[in-house]
């Protein structure tokens, strides 16, 4: 399989993934942040941001998968994104503001997937030159 090809997969899984995850922050703020056993936020609307960001992440990664040549910048993109949103969880984690459980799927939905969006694109960006 190529690496184009596989770029492509890597890129609608994560789109799905990330769509998935973040409907429920978005249609239900509270009862999203108890699944995951947080506490009722006070602004409830941050977490309908966030869960958006995911989403956002989730069309970027569809629009990049396919042409993953022609739109390789939106790969650079993704990875920066994610590795943003992976750090502030993981500040506000060990600062005990975020429950394990949330920092499990910052570790699922971000961290885990960092490193292979990244070699994608350090890849392609190297046999396009």
């Amino acid at each position: 399989m190529s690496l184009e090809t596989k770029t492509r997969w890597l890129l609608v899984a994560n789109a799905a993934i990330s769509w998935a995850l973040s409907l429920p922050g978005m249609v239900d703020p509270v009862g999203a942040i108890a699944f995951f056993g947080g506490e009722e936020p006070n602004y409830s609307f941050l977490v309908r941001l966030w869960s958006g960001l995911v989403f956002l992440f989730g069309c970027l990664s569809w629009e990049a998968s396919g042409d993953p040549r022609g739109k390789l910048a939106l790969l650079k993109y993704l990875w920066i994104g994610k590795a943003i949103a992976a750090v502030c969880v993981t500040a506000g984690h060990l600062a005990g503001e975020a429950s394990p459980s949330l920092m499990g799927l910052n570790v699922l939905t971000n961290w885990l997937w960092i490193p292979p969006i990244l070699y994608c694109h350090i890849a392609l960006r190297r046999r396009l030159r």
